[in-house]
């Protein structure tokens, strides 16, 4: 025993010997109370920017659908010829192949975020 007032006769309690692992230990423990506060603080930061990406994607997904419609009605009007309609309807091909690759990208970064 390392504590001088204590002789390797005297019976310790279990509170005592509680303790004395408690402050033994505390810079251990002080330590990882710091690194599971510094990760809170992280996932937190985390958090708030996936939410506020994922109600970006959500307007992106609107603006994208409407978008579309709009290309596609315009693409079926009477009042276009034909070149125009073809320029409308290579955009709308455009617009999915953009969208396809994002997906992609995102379903990328869902399988690193699960992983």
């Amino acid at each position: 025993m390392t504590d001088s007032s204590m002789t390797p006769s005297e019976p310790r309690t279990s509170g005592a010997l509680l303790a004395q692992g408690l402050i033994d230990n505390l810079p251990v423990i002080i330590d990882g109370l710091k690194e599971v506060y510094a990760l809170r603080t992280k996932k937190q930061a985390f958090q708030a920017a996936l939410q506020s990406r994922c109600a970006e994607l959500q307007i992106n997904s609107q603006n994208f659908s409407s978008l579309v419609q709009g290309l596609t009605e315009l693409s079926k009007s009477d009042g276009s010829d034909e070149e125009t309609k073809a320029m409308y309807r290579e955009m709308i091909r455009s617009l999915f192949d953009l969208f396809a690759t994002r997906s992609r990208d995102s379903g990328a970064f869902s399988e690193f975020m699960n992983s």
